[in-house]
């Protein structure tokens, strides 16, 4: 047997709607059918000013949704911009650390990989200098990446780190370490960094490719 609407509910429908709720946010959220959340609306209210309330929330979810996907663009170009200003953003997305069943004594079997298909921690750690612009170095800089082809050590590489502490050790007098809480930020200016020359990317025992 269906549940029945109680009064409370009713009124907190109506007044939900009239605020603009959208009838399929509000039948998700008191756990009715769209048809049953319109019917109670419509025994409150006459049937062109349910419409017309219908209308204008649609109308207004619509251009919400417009204005949240032109945020987030301008976010994205605000995230290439700052990494190439060696700015960090305060922005962060929830990324499932890579090291998740991998086998640490083998990854450097899989040699370099696409970033686009890194999933690094949310937040990681960038060494920068006095100026806050990057510190780059040459791949043959790292005694771990040795075995690598000779081309490949040639490639201009940038170190990330998950902890603020180790990526302290790796400072000097004149450097320092910036905080990147959206480690995808590196996703994103990728074309930045490799205008820059910067084409690799390392990140404890991983070693990606922009």
């Amino acid at each position: 047997m269906p549940r029945k609407v109680s009064e409370i509910e009713k009124k907190a429908i109506l007044e939900s709607f009239i605020s603009g709720k959208d009838i399929k946010e509000i039948a998700k959220f008191y756990k009715y059918s769209p048809t049953t959340i319109s019917r109670q609306l419509k025994k409150f209210l006459k049937n062109d000013d349910f419409e017309n309330i219908k209308i204008k929330n649609i109308k207004t979810n619509k251009t919400n949704f417009i204005q949240t996907q032109e945020k987030i663009s301008r976010d994205n170009k605000n995230f290439e911009n700052n990494i190439e200003k060696g700015i960090y953003c305060e922005e962060v997305f929830e990324v499932i650390p890579i090291i998740d069943g991998l086998d640490l004594d083998n990854q450097r079997e899989l040699a370099s990989r696409p970033i686009i298909d890194a999933q690094l921690p949310e937040v990681v750690y960038l060494i920068v200098d006095k100026k806050i612009e990057l510190v780059p170095k040459l791949l043959k800089d790292y005694p771990e990446w040795s075995y690598m082809p000779e081309q490949d050590l040639k490639r201009i590489t940038l170190e990330i780190f998950a902890d603020l502490k180790h990526a302290k050790k790796f400072c000097s007098k004149n450097e320092k370490t910036i905080k990147i809480p959206n480690s995808k930020v590196f996703i994103m200016a990728s074309k930045s960094l490799k205008s820059k020359g910067i084409s690799r990317i390392i990140f404890e025992d991983f070693l990606f490719s922009l």
